[in-house]
């Protein structure tokens, strides 16, 4: 009880300071009012918070709320939708239904991420007073990728035995007899004994052994203390240097570029096709009307790295790859751009991985 006394007392001391923190648009700061029109273009402006040290924004697109959070300088950091229940994706909406009976969901939520790494983010409990809350993360498709709710079958027994405790110690007491343990035998494996089927002689190939990137001892470090508990998919190496390709904790597809000393330079995420960046997708349109987006790829300095570099300023960029038809023949010629940070158009992609500003 007093549990529930003190969730609520805090529930209404943050509402309170987020009414006490509502701003005018005057009340804004021009980076941070140009950060909301670069991130989004089609949206209508319901006001303006201020929460946590970052400037929020609340925002309609398609009739549905958000609200962006923005740092002093005008950088976007995520985004959260509020998402109905009848609205989540199927694979969502069944993966809760099928596994977490007699539970409900308290709060769903789409969050864009300016990395790319977007999700559905659910707080489900047991149905009832005071119950433990738990969350869970989904990717974009659906798949369930970080959660700390109790596990399913033992969610799914559980229910059960609350429903009918009797029939679930009948039904154990009867698998109990049919396996042999009342009376003390455990699982028995019989002998090859006359009329038992000999086993068959399974002919297993040797796999052929593959050509792998030899990585020095410093970049793997680097990277298991970057990405701790991240399995690496491929190693190549790159001019000396050494990239990683692997997905990070929301199945978004990463390279992270390290020098042979173990130093991160570049970290390039790929931006997922619900996030492509508006002001992108329409200089595209422009550009190349009768092209189709291949890839979208952000790529961030590392500050150690940039640091060490002196003659030139790096910055973030987006890398972009299109591909168009050619009149007359079934191959497909690609075309690379590059966009700044701002998302304003660069040029055609050069052969280095380096954006200067």
């Amino acid at each position: 009880m007093k549990k529930i006394v003190l969730i609520l007392i805090l529930s209404l001391v943050v509402l309170n300071l987020t009414a006490q923190q509502k701003l005018r648009n005057s009340d804004i700061p021009q980076e941070v009012r140009l950060g909301l029109e670069n991130t989004y273009s089609d949206y209508k402006l319901l006001g303006w918070y201020f929460e946590t040290g970052q400037y929020v924004s609340e925002i309609s697109i398609d009739n549905q709320v958000g609200r962006c959070f923005f740092t002093a300088g005008g950088n976007w950091q995520f985004t959260i939708f509020n998402v109905a229940e009848k609205e989540l994706p199927t694979l969502v909406a069944n993966y809760f239904i099928n596994n977490y009976p007699g539970y409900r969901i308290k709060k769903s939520e789409y969050v864009e991420d300016f990395s790319g790494d977007n999700y559905y983010r659910l707080i489900i409990s047991m149905k009832g007073v005071g119950q433990t809350e738990y969350e869970m993360i989904f990717d974009p498709r659906g798949k369930l990728t970080k959660t700390n709710a109790p596990d399913p079958d033992f969610v799914k027994k559980d229910y059960i035995a609350r429903l009918n405790p009797e029939d679930i110690e009948r039904r154990q007491k009867k698998m109990a007899e049919r396996d042999g343990t009342l009376n003390g035998y455990g699982l028995e494996i019989e002998g090859n004994e006359k009329g038992n089927k000999k086993s068959e002689k399974v002919e297993i190939e040797t796999p052929e052994v593959l050509k792998t990137t030899k990585i020095p001892d410093e970049v793997i470090n680097a990277f298991e203390k970057k990405y701790p508990r991240i399995e690496v998919q491929e190693w190549q190496n790159e001019n000396g240097n050494y990239r990683s390709f692997f997905q990070n904790r929301q199945g978004v597809d990463v390279e992270a570029l390290f020098s042979p000393d173990g130093m991160l330079m570049t970290t390039t995420t790929t931006v997922d096709p619900d996030r492509y960046p508006r002001m992108i997708l329409r200089d595209i349109e422009e550009r190349y009307p009768k092209a189709k987006i291949e890839l979208i790829q952000k790529v961030d300095y590392d500050l150690k790295y940039r640091k060490t570099v002196t003659d030139k300023k790096l910055e973030q960029y987006f890398y972009v790859e299109l591909s168009e038809k050619i009149k007359g023949k079934s191959d497909r010629k690609y075309i690379k751009l590059t966009y700044d940070k701002s998302f304003k158009y660069q040029g055609l992609a050069g052969s280095t991985d380096e954006y200067e500003e």
